[in-house]
């Protein structure tokens, strides 16, 4: 969640550490909900810093895939 010039984790609240315009890496989320869903026409944006999003994915079922990339951002 964006508030003023911080970014905050919207699970736990914690805010994003930043150096200069950048941010620590974190987890975005825009989700435009669609026709025929409860939230049809709203969107909605969250972030997710890395603890909550390791604590996240240990609750799911099926584990995320993961790949190798040969360029870092």
């Amino acid at each position: 969640m964006k508030k003023n010039d911080q970014i905050l984790c919207n699970c736990c609240g914690k805010e994003l550490s930043r150096q200069g315009s950048r941010y620590e890496d974190h987890l975005h989320i825009v989700k435009s909900w669609g026709y025929l869903s409860a939230q049809d026409g709203i969107v909605e944006e969250m972030d997710i810093c890395p603890d909550c999003l390791e604590k996240w994915k240990r609750t799911f079922v099926i584990a995320s895939e993961k790949h190798s990339q040969t360029e870092l951002l």
